[in-house]
């Protein structure tokens, strides 16, 4: 008889699990949690529905990894099956020969036993869990997928024809220059300067010149900021976002990498028409100055 167990961790309403034995598992989970004063993991259909697909996948194929023969790693696998949250995880075991009923038992004294594995179990930022138990003849998989859901927005997605803008940029500057949406750091040039932003819809642009510790305000033709501008128009396909978040700070960005678009305080409900080419809003926790973005919402097709 054998045992696998694998670890991987990223920084990126209860329903009852699939079968009693992945019930069993989000028991243990939590009971672990509980003896280390963490709070419980409530079951997440999302993440189970990934946690299953790889658990098939990996007894498919006859692999035993976190990422796939295809190069797809949790995090993907999760945002496929509809997951916004950034921050995820995931504990994988693999047995043969034991009975179904021991498996859950075993594979929660084989995480805890291996400290990464362990420390997934034991994150205080995870909230929710999904558990796939599988078995093929004499192999069972068991998938643990982890998600921090710091705050649950509620978004519904909609297609919608919408308009792009593109901020075409030439010129010099005698350091970085800074340009800003409203009083968010957007985008950093570093001269010559020669580049295409794509903005948020309404953006607010302005600049400002680093000198190596500050930022300082500039319209063109002060502290040495020597631009040439214009703005693309075009209509594209894209979403309508329909966000409603809770009381709290938050902060919104675009792009594939986030890029700081606008703060706002919650609760707020808000209708978004954004183009499907900036890829990806953003949703953060913002604490002052700092902003932890904790959800991902796809806009394009």
């Amino acid at each position: 008889m054998k045992a696998w167990p694998l670890l991987l961790s990223l920084v990126f309403g209860l329903a009852w699990a699939q079968s009693a034995l992945e019930f069993e598992v989000l028991q243990r989970t939590n009971q672990a949690r509980a003896e280390h004063g963490l709070q419980p993991l409530q079951w997440d259909a999302l993440a189970y529905k990934a946690a299953l697909g790889h658990a098939q996948d990996m007894l498919r194929r006859g692999f035993f990894a976190h990422q796939n023969p295809d190069g797809l790693g949790v995090a993907e696998r999760l945002r496929a099956a509809g997951v916004l949250e950034v921050t995820v995880g995931e504990n994988l075991a693999s047995f043969e020969g034991y009975p179904d009923v021991e498996i859950p038992a075993r594979a929660l004294a084989g995480w805890m036993n291996s400290p990464g594995h362990r420390a997934n179990l034991l994150k205080p930022e995870f909230t929710h869990l999904g558990v796939a138990l599988v078995r093929e003849g004499r192999r069972v998989m068991v998938v643990q997928n982890f998600i921090g859901r710091p705050f649950d927005p509620q978004v519904r997605l909609l297609p919608a024809q919408a308009e792009r803008t593109v901020l075409v940029l030439w010129g010099t500057a005698p350091g970085t220059v800074g340009v800003f949406v409203g009083n968010n750091l957007y985008a950093r040039l570093n001269p010559p300067i020669q580049a295409r932003l794509e903005l948020p819809p309404k953006a607010e642009v302005s600049y400002a010149v680093f000198d190596g510790q500050t930022w300082w305000a500039a319209r063109n033709g002060e502290r040495g900021l020597r631009l040439e501008t214009t703005l693309e128009k075009s209509r594209v396909p894209g979403r309508r976002v329909l966000l409603s978040l809770p009381a709290g700070q938050y902060a919104l960005a675009v792009g594939a990498e986030p890029r700081l678009w606008q703060n706002l305080s919650g609760p707020v409900r808000l209708e978004l028409v954004l183009p499907g080419t900036l890829e990806t809003l953003w949703l953060g926790l913002r604490q002052g100055s700092r902003v932890s973005f904790t959800h991902r919402v796809p806009l394009g097709p």
